[in-house]
């Protein structure tokens, strides 16, 4: 049986490819947060896998929110100076 971790970091790999072009340490810290915020969420152990799915999906939607908010909060502020 695997371990919650262990489908998190399958369900990343399987289903979104993406993160296949972060490097290996980037790809480890985030499965390390999704997969501490899962076993902080309730009965981690009975997440189904298409629940996990649907969590890292809106994960990473934040996560690319963020970084497109930070990118362009740089960019007004290079380009207004």
């Amino acid at each position: 049986m695997q371990t919650i971790y262990q489908i998190v970091e399958e369900v990343c790999a399987r289903d979104f490819p993406v993160l296949a072009r972060l490097s290996d340490t980037q790809q480890k810290k985030l499965i390390d947060i999704i997969y501490e915020d899962v076993l902080s969420g309730d009965n981690p152990t009975e997440i189904a896998e298409h629940k996990l799915y649907d969590y890292i999906e809106e994960f990473i939607a934040k996560a690319i929110s963020l970084s497109i908010d930070d990118v362009v909060d740089f960019y007004e502020e290079n380009t207004n100076a």
